[in-house]
């Protein structure tokens, strides 16, 4: 996503967090006590052929965000906040394809993706992302069924890895790094519902997958975040070709449309409540 989004969006947080401290330093026993630690969100655009205006509280933070793309990990203060998304270039008056109240906790560490529900109805989810240590040589791959879909299963060089993912969960594993063939289909097999993918996994890395779009409109598809330098030893070597990975947590984010597999872990969950839904296509 354009830098000056994410830049609009950490200024808001800027400006929220003068508020909370001036606010919570009105006495000497409000200064005693810590404020709880902000949240990390990853927001995730999952609903394709959308191009989004996205409000926090009121305040229109992510102009223009496009589908099939991913924020860099934004700071957000622990609490309830309304998360509003309307069609790119929409009046702030005009009624919300989506409003949600996101309770974030503190210390969270996840993602929130925007996308079809299994009605077909737009939706928030939350999951809780895991980036602890990968062993050498392996990967950590995370599949997240966020499409307007059936159960399925989901393939790696054709053998089931993972043979039922329900809307709206997900599943993960540790594999070797290297290439793959990724493939989904439903419980049943058969065809396909998605063109397979060819992937690499690089070794050290954590690599969420999102399934996403409509299987009764034919636009199912695959969406991913690769997180890296979470190798533990031996440590990571230069090769030499000038190409550098990402900490986590770290500068942009690569968003592509490739698949795969699943973990959860984190401080808490991170509480969505649906507040009104409207119908994207």
């Amino acid at each position: 996503m354009a830098s000056s989004s994410i830049g609009q969006f950490r200024s808001w947080l800027v400006a929220l967090g003068v508020v909370v401290a001036v606010v919570g330093g009105s006495s000497a026993v409000d200064a005693q006590a810590p404020e709880p630690a902000p949240g990390t969100i990853r927001v995730v655009h999952g609903l394709r052929g959308l191009v989004a205006d996205i409000y926090l509280d009121g305040t229109l933070v992510l102009p223009t965000f496009q589908p099939e793309r991913a924020t860099d990990p934004l700071s957000i203060p622990a609490g309830d906040h309304l998360v509003e998304i309307r069609s790119a270039g929409a009046a702030s008056t005009e009624t919300p394809l989506l409003t949600q109240t996101v309770t974030v906790p503190a210390g969270f560490q996840g993602s929130l993706v925007a996308h079809l529900g299994a009605d077909g109805n737009p939706t928030l989810t939350a999951y809780a992302d895991d980036l602890t240590a990968v062993p050498a040589g392996e990967s950590r791959l995370v599949v997240r069924h966020t499409a307007a879909a059936e159960d399925v299963a989901v393939l790696l060089n054709q053998q089931a890895t993972f043979d039922d993912v329900e809307a709206e969960t997900e599943a993960s594993s540790i594999v070797g790094a290297g290439p793959y063939e990724v493939s989904v289909t439903g419980l049943a097999g058969g065809a396909p519902l998605a063109a397979p993918q060819n992937v690499q996994y690089a070794d050290g890395t954590a690599n969420f997958m999102y399934l996403i779009g409509s299987q009764a409109d034919g636009t199912l598809g695959w969406a991913a975040v690769s997180i890296g330098n979470l190798q533990t030893a031996p440590a990571m070597i230069q090769t030499g070709d000038g190409s550098t990975t990402s900490p986590p947590g770290g500068h942009a984010t690569t968003i592509a449309l490739i698949a795969v597999t699943a973990a959860i872990a984190g401080a808490g969950a991170l509480v969505v409540s649906r507040r009104r839904l409207a119908t994207v296509r």
